[in-house]
């Protein structure tokens, strides 16, 4: 939450120490509080219902709620999102492990199969 909060983004490049442990991650997940709230607790499980109440530093509020997650049945995600979400993954992997997936990528886009004689 407190990555999401400072960079506007939480993805997978964001989830490694050097992120987490930075100052301002850190004194970010000091004002961070989670509880179960009862509007939440009310909607049932099968919902997973998520509300965030934000209080800024000049006193006002802000709230929000989902009751589906991104990606859930529900509240599925395009081909275009799920194409960027392999792409962030992609990107934080080794040189190798890139090279690779690129490659298992353009064989499979170029349906190019070559079967051994036996």
């Amino acid at each position: 939450m407190a990555i999401l909060l400072l960079d506007g983004e939480a993805n997978q490049t964001k989830f490694t120490d050097v992120v987490a442990n930075r100052d301002d991650v850190q004194k970010m997940i000091e004002r961070i509080r989670f509880y179960v709230d009862p509007e939440a607790e009310k909607a049932g499980y099968d919902k997973m219902t998520t509300i965030l109440k934000i209080t800024l530093k000049d006193g006002r509020r802000i709230s929000g709620r989902a009751d589906f997650g991104k990606g859930s049945p529900t509240n599925p995600m395009s081909y275009d999102e799920v194409a960027e979400k392999f792409r962030a993954a992609l990107h934080s992997r080794s040189g190798r492990a890139q090279r690779r997936t690129r490659s298992l990528i353009w064989c499979e886009s170029s349906k190019t199969y070559r079967t051994s004689a036996r």
